[in-house]
C-alpha cells in the first residue's frame, strides 16, 4: 500500500522547466560576431588603405621625380633651340656675306691641274696598306702558331697524368719528361721539388683540393683550389716547354704529388728537331750531336726535405 502511494506521488510530481535560451543572449551572441566580422573587415580595409597610401606616396615620388625630368629636358631642349637658332642665324649670315662678296669678286677662270703631292699621298698610302695586310698576315700566322703549340702542349701534357706511383713509373720509363715524385706536409717553408720550389699552405681532405706558393723564375706564385689530378703548368725562363704539377693525394695538413719537367732544354730541343738526319749528314760527311737527357732516375722526394 505504502509502496503504490508513493509511486503516485512521484508520478504527481511536475517535470523541471527546461531551460531555454534567453533572447537576450542571443542577441548579445549576434552582436558579438556582428562585431568580429566588423572589425575584421575594418582591419582589411585599414591594411588596404595603407597599401594605397604607400602606393599613393610611391606614385607621388616617380611623378616628382618624372616631372623634374621633364623640367630638365625641357630646358635642354629649349637650350639647344635656342643654340640651333643662333647657329642658323650665323650660317644665313656667313652665306649673305659669301654670296655678297662673290658678285662684288671679278670672275676668273678656273684651270684644274694634277697636284704632285696628292699623289705622293696616295702612293703613300698605298704602301702603307700594303704594310698594314703583311703585318695582320704575319700576326695571322704567328698566332696560328702559338695556338697549335699550345694545344699541343696541352695535348702532351693532359694525356700523361699519373695518379698513382706505379703510373708515375711508368710515364718515366717513356723517357719523354723528368718526374719528381714528393710528400709534403703543410708548411711556409719551401721544398725544391725538381726546378721549382713548392709550400703547401692549406688543405681541405673533405672537398680534395689545397692552396699552393709556387717560387718560378725567382718568383712567387700563389695556386689557390687545386683540385686533385689537376694539373697546374709553369713555364721557366730557360725553357720554353711547360713543367707540370700534379697532386695526386690530399689528407689533412699532407699532399702527395709530382712534377713533370722536359728533358731538353729549349735550344737542345730546337737544335733536335732543325738537325739534318742522318742520311745526308753521312752524304755530307758531317756528324750530327745527339740531344743528350737532362735527367734520367724518377726522384722521389720524402717529407720534411726543404731547401
Amino acid at each position: 500500500m505504502d509502496e503504490n502511494t508513493n509511486t503516485s506521488e512521484n508520478n504527481n510530481i511536475p517535470e523541471a522547466p527546461r531551460r531555454a535560451i534567453s533572447p537576450i543572449w542571443v542577441a548579445v551572441i549576434l552582436f558579438l560576431c556582428i562585431g568580429a566580422v566588423a572589425a575584421a573587415f575594418i582591419i582589411q580595409q585599414q591594411k588596404a588603405a595603407n597599401q594605397l597610401a604607400a602606393r599613393n606616396e610611391d606614385l607621388t615620388a616617380s611623378l616628382t621625380q618624372t616631372r623634374g625630368q621633364v623640367q630638365t629636358l625641357s630646358s635642354e631642349l629649349n637650350t639647344l633651340q635656342s643654340q640651333q637658332a643662333e647657329r642658323e642665324r650665323t650660317e644665313k649670315a656667313a652665306a649673305l656675306r659669301r654670296e655678297h662678296l662673290y658678285r662684288r669678286a671679278p670672275v676668273r677662270k678656273v684651270v684644274k691641274k694634277d697636284d704632285p703631292r696628292w699623289k705622293q699621298m696616295q702612293s703613300a698610302l698605298a704602301e702603307n696598306q700594303k704594310a698594314i695586310a703583311s703585318t695582320q698576315q704575319d700576326l695571322d700566322k704567328t698566332r696560328s702558331e702559338l695556338q697549335n703549340n699550345l694545344d699541343s702542349s696541352r695535348n702532351e701534357l693532359n694525356g700523361s697524368i699519373a695518379k698513382t706511383h706505379a703510373e708515375l713509373v711508368e710515364l718515366e720509363k717513356k723517357g719523354e719528361r723528368s718526374y719528381y715524385e714528393f710528400d709534403m706536409f703543410k708548411a711556409k717553408r719551401f721544398e725544391r721539388v725538381g726546378p721549382i720550389e713548392v709550400s703547401l699552405r692549406k688543405t681541405n681532405a673533405k672537398h680534395q683540393f689545397c692552396n699552393l706558393h709556387v717560387i718560378v723564375n725567382d718568383r712567387e706564385v700563389n695556386k689557390n683550389h687545386i683540385n686533385i689530378y689537376e694539373p697546374v703548368v709553369f713555364y721557366t725562363e730557360e725553357n720554353g716547354r711547360p713543367i707540370q704539377l700534379v697532386i695526386n693525394s690530399i689528407s689533412k695538413n699532407h699532399m702527395h704529388g709530382y712534377v713533370s719537367a722536359p728533358k731538353y732544354q729549349g735550344s737542345r730541343m730546337s737544335a733536335a728537331n732543325g738537325a739534318t738526319p742522318p742520311s745526308s749528314a753521312t752524304a755530307a760527311g758531317t756528324s750530327v750531336a745527339t740531344a743528350q737527357p737532362a735527367v734520367v732516375d724518377l726522384q722521389h722526394r720524402p717529407a720534411g726535405n726543404s731547401q
